[in-house]
């Protein structure tokens, strides 16, 4: 599912297209990478460890702010 949350309190636009518009298409960390399907789904393509794909979160929370002024918070829930 996705990543994260809709930012309906912020924005009419979805999740999906701040981060399609703020993040690099072929962005990785280690295994960790995005959708080439859907941007707000995060893929571990082989051996991703949890520390890749919290900074692939992490790194694609502060472009989509620094970009575009929105917060995105997590739909899903981090258990380490």
């Amino acid at each position: 599912g996705s990543t994260f949350k809709n930012p309906i309190d912020q924005t009419t636009k979805k999740a999906w297209e701040l981060i399609k518009a703020s993040v690099p298409k072929n962005i990785n960390f280690g295994d960790a990478c995005i959708s080439k399907k859907h941007s707000n789904f995060f893929v571990n393509k082989n051996n991703a460890t949890f520390e890749e794909m919290y900074s692939l979160i992490n790194f694609v929370k502060k472009n989509v702010k620094d970009k575009t002024g929105v917060n995105i918070n997590l739909e899903i829930k981090i258990v380490e």
